[in-house]
């Protein structure tokens, strides 16, 4: 039996025939080429219609809420202070960095004119609360509602529409 086997491949490398011929080799080959540019050109196509789709709706200068009004965010430098306690010595801290929602560009000169009284008015309000007080969600939205009127209270007027946490941590 092993010498059938020996005699049949014996005969094959005679007559030049090989168990994989380059033929199937080469299509092979071929095909995988093929696909891969054919990838590479479809992945360059797509990729500048989505730059092109992003190009043509691109936001102007700033957003607008659902209104339609232009939204300015202005963001304020972090505020750390010592909350309140019932004997008079805390040992918690406050870290709060604020962002304000404005009413529009031209009033970011008014909170950059008025930077120092808004920071004093709102340390005096953060260093006022106690841990129980912020502790709660319903609690921090009390103080951000009470940061806004005290905020448009030292602005004189309603330029400030909304409060943002951007951080909030109690130690």
């Amino acid at each position: 039996m092993a010498k059938e086997i020996e005699g049949e491949d014996t005969e094959k490398k005679k007559t030049g025939e090989s168990k994989k011929p380059p033929f199937k080799l080469l299509i092979l080959a071929v095909l995988v080429i093929a696909l891969g540019a054919g990838g590479y050109f479809a992945w360059g196509f797509f990729k500048k219609g989505k730059a092109s789709e992003g190009a043509a709706s691109a936001p102007p200068d700033h957003p607008k809420d659902k209104t339609g009004e232009v939204v300015v965010i202005h963001p304020l430098d972090s505020f750390i202070v010592n909350l309140m306690d019932k004997s008079g010595l805390s040992n918690r801290y406050l870290k709060v960095t604020i962002s304000l929602d404005i009413t529009s560009e031209e009033t970011r000169k008014i909170l950059e004119e008025n930077n120092p009284r808004l920071r004093d008015a709102i340390l005096l309000l953060l260093s006022s609360r106690s841990f129980d007080e912020i502790n709660t969600p319903d609690g921090k939205i009390a103080l951000k509602q009470e940061i806004l009127y005290r905020v448009n209270q030292v602005l004189n007027g309603n330029i400030v529409k909304k409060i943002y946490f951007t951080e909030f941590v109690v130690q």
